[in-house]
């Protein structure tokens, strides 16, 4: 399956014409470059979470003959219908292609759409365009693709700073960015919570070391912040503005916006997880009132609960030891969420048989008191200098019920009082 299907002959047809036109304005005596206007467009996200957080591809138009081109580092292709499995298998292929310019099926996506016009001299132009061109051919199209080092942004990142003879590199790598990557990636995820919490429990902590200018620039729209404003030395010496114009082809009208900075998820988090705390709470009530019940309620809840803990800690696991996204692997919540707490659901389901010579419910107390001591144990290892993870928002989930279990009493109904005048339920 592809995304985006291209007509490779097209783009073959499109290089032999700029060809002709080359040779044919060597002939007229002009620079063909002249003629050439470079443009970076940059889109809004989409609606699949390979697009949620936008694209940019390069516009080379040619003012003489009136065509444009774009050169597009975006495209991808996966060999099955599931994108995701395929991304975690590292199957997925990215390319560079070039396409005729065409915006309407991005207006029809309702996706933002700003252009920057490249204020350009002709020897960067032509560097720019050679380099695009080679990147094309069959033998040159495939890269390795990284979703914070080298995707569809960082590539027109690079070919900017081409155009400027490095100085706009330069620049950037000396001035400190905004934000952490991490916070960067939540700005775009913050009206999908549940996505937006499982992507911050996801991602480790390489992601919140600070970064400069350039590093945050792998998100198109923070090259559209930079370069708007950006100025370098031409080869005359005289100061360029490095954009001339800028130039809005469409607004979303209605998808959410793109936040300047990220929520704060960690109070809503702490409510949600108030919810099952506040659950187990009214089971342990239960217990005293309705014995049989309150017992069967009580070790099915911890197993339920110690089952969902554990998947997610498979997931750590997994994506530690086997994805080779190295973004993911040193995460410290798998200190506290790990597939140890599988273990809870066999050990909840024996206490809600009452096997009490067993201790199941010991050994929950322990587990649960396990859980809650080393979340603790991450905030303050966050006063040393190696470990600066943000976790506040799966602490504030997690710590809240953690807690709570890790307080439950020991269940003995020889020794519990009928509620009900000696008849047990």
């Amino acid at each position: 399956m592809a995304v985006h299907c291209k007509v490779r002959v097209l783009g073959l047809l499109l290089l032999c014409i700029n060809a002709l036109c080359v040779q044919g304005q060597s002939y007229s005596g002009g620079s063909v470059y002249n003629d050439m206007v470079f443009k970076v467009v940059v889109y809004g996200p989409a609606d699949d979470i390979f697009i949620w957080w936008g694209h940019a591809a390069l516009i080379v138009e040619n003012t003489r003959w009136n065509y444009s081109r774009v050169f597009d580092w975006g495209i991808f292709s996966y060999p099955s219908d599931d994108f995701l499995k395929d991304f975690l298998d590292n199957q997925v292929q990215y390319n560079c292609d070039v396409e005729s310019l065409n915006f309407q099926p991005y207006i029809d996506e309702d996706r933002d759409i700003v252009v920057y016009t490249l204020n350009l001299e002709a020897d960067a132009k032509e560097a720019i365009l050679n380099y695009a061109e080679d990147m094309v051919r069959p033998e040159n199209r495939y890269y390795n693709y990284h979703e914070f080092r080298d995707n569809c942004s960082t590539r027109i990142r690079d070919l900017i700073d081409m155009g400027t003879g490095g100085q706009f590199r330069e620049w950037a790598a000396k001035t400190a960015g905004r934000l952490s990557v991490r916070q960067h990636v939540r700005r775009f995820t913050w009206s999908r919570p549940v996505w937006d919490w499982f992507l911050d429990f996801l991602m480790g902590q390489d992601l919140d070391a600070p970064v400069s200018a350039w590093e945050e620039m792998f998100l198109p729209v923070e090259i559209g912040r930079n370069i708007s404003d950006f100025s370098y030395t031409g080869s005359s010496g005289a100061e360029r503005k490095l954009v001339s114009s800028v130039e809005i082809i469409n607004a979303s009208k209605e998808r959410p916006p793109i936040l300047n900075v990220p929520l704060s998820r960690w109070p809503g988090a702490l409510l949600v997880g108030l919810v099952p705390a506040a659950l187990a709470a009214a089971i342990n009530i239960l217990r005293r009132k309705k014995p049989l019940a309150g017992r069967i309620a009580w070790g099915i809840f911890q197993g339920l609960a110690g089952m969902a803990l554990g998947l997610l800690g498979c997931v750590l696991l997994y994506a530690r030891f086997f994805m080779k996204n190295d973004y993911v692997r040193q995460n410290i919540n798998l200190l506290f969420i790990n597939p140890l707490l599988l273990a809870a659901l066999p050990l909840g389901i024996l206490s809600a048989a009452g096997r009490v010579r067993a201790k199941p419910e010991t050994c929950l107390r322990i587990f649960w008191a396990y859980v809650a001591g080393a979340g603790v144990l991450t905030l303050l290892l966050r006063m040393l200098p190696g470990f600066f993870q943000q976790n506040q928002a799966v602490l504030a989930l997690i710590l809240p019920l953690s807690g709570l279990l890790s307080l439950g009493a020991e269940f003995h109904p020889e020794h519990s009082k009928p509620a009900n005048g000696g008849l047990r339920d």
